[in-house]
């Protein structure tokens, strides 16, 4: 019979491994998206759900009830002990109210948008509230840091509610949704019940565009070509089928009404307007600085509504315009290599990674 040998990691101190198990359970109830949104179960005995903690006005009004108590005792005060019963019925009352603020509710989060790097980044959840109870003061912030924004919100009975969480997004790439910190309150304040889900959404970060960013180049789209018809604003040369990310005003309705289908004007410029926006071309600039000039450059040729394509190491956007063309290049700017800028490990993978190394 073989004996396996004992492991040789040093013991962690007590105290550390004592408030990581505090924290883990506090924050581990359970409330993990399964792509069908979050329902706070409620609380049974031990079981998983909202655990309430009593705030600092239910602490002092405790310690009150507890003083009028003693006093009540010393001077035989029968009054007094009805006083002192009521306040304390109402503490205990007022755990099992903080506890069904939050049992019932579905969390479900909603298609995130986009957000510039060093900036907030808006993640809304819906908020189902079946019950004919209306659930109100409800908080729903991030779970760490401890300065996230706070979004307070109602929850009328039997509707949903829409509720926006901020997110710090201090590098492009993708931005996951951390572990949320949903608490609701007696209606006295004694007693706040709070839970901790884990929804399933990323948010798209764009590098944050570049300040006082120079002029949009006039690099070519093929060299040696002569002139090329652009759809730009000099003399009118003709139509063609209408290509997704033309401007409006660009289309020729008359002719479209004729033909049955969209149509847009052709212009005779040069093909000096044919923007090229090329990474290989920022000399002397780092990754995010030639990034954060794309950026820039990007967001002026939509706002110019002018035509150009993007030219990453890895990517060559084809030549577009407008809105559309914008969100394709800012998104490809986004993700450039964006493995090499991600967090080490997601909020979701860390805390099964510390559950692995308790076991």
């Amino acid at each position: 019979m073989t004996q396996r040998p004992a492991s040789t990691a040093p013991p962690r101190p007590l105290s550390s491994s004592l408030r990581e198990r505090v924290s883990e359970w506090a924050s581990d109830d359970g409330s993990a998206d399964t792509g069908q949104g979050v329902t706070i179960a409620p609380a049974t005995h031990f079981s998983k759900g909202p655990r309430v903690y009593p705030t600092r006005f239910g602490a002092a009004f405790l310690l009150t009830a507890l003083l009028t108590l003693i006093g009540c005792v010393n001077y035989q005060l029968s009054l007094g002990y009805l006083v002192t019963f009521l306040m304390l019925g109402l503490w205990v009352v007022g755990a099992v109210s903080a506890s069904r603020s939050l049992s019932g509710l579905t969390l479900s989060a909603a298609p995130p948008g986009s957000a510039w790097a060093g900036q907030d980044a808006v993640f809304a959840v819906r908020v189902q509230n079946p019950s004919k109870q209306t659930r109100s003061s409800l908080r729903l912030r991030a779970h760490r840091p401890r300065s996230a924004a706070i979004c307070l919100f109602d929850v009328p009975s039997e509707a949903e509610t829409r509720a926006e969480v901020l997110i710090f997004a201090p590098k492009r790439g993708p931005l996951l949704l951390p572990r949320l910190r949903l608490e609701g309150r007696d209606p006295l304040g004694l007693w706040r019940g709070v839970t901790y889900p884990l929804l399933s959404a990323e948010a798209l970060v764009y590098p944050a565009p570049e300040d006082d960013a120079p002029p949009l180049p006039s690099s070519k789209v093929g060299e040696g070509s002569g002139e090329k018809r652009l759809s730009g604003q000099e003399d009118f040369a003709g139509i063609r089928p209408y290509l997704p990310g033309d401007a409006p005003r660009q289309v020729a309705w008359r002719q479209s009404a004729r033909l049955g289908e969209l149509q847009t004007k052709l212009f005779d410029a040069p093909a000096s307007f044919t923007l090229r926006l090329s990474y290989g071309e920022l000399r002397g600039l780092n990754t995010e600085e030639r990034l954060s000039r794309l950026s820039a450059w990007v967001l002026q040729a939509r706002q110019q509504d002018t035509r150009y394509r993007l030219e990453l190491p890895s990517l060559k956007l084809e030549e577009g315009s407008g809105e559309t063309q914008a969100r394709r290049a800012l998104s490809a700017l986004a993700l450039y290599r964006a493995a090499e800028n991600a967090p080490d490990q997601p909020p979701a993978a860390a805390h099964q990674s510390r559950g692995r190394k308790r076991r």
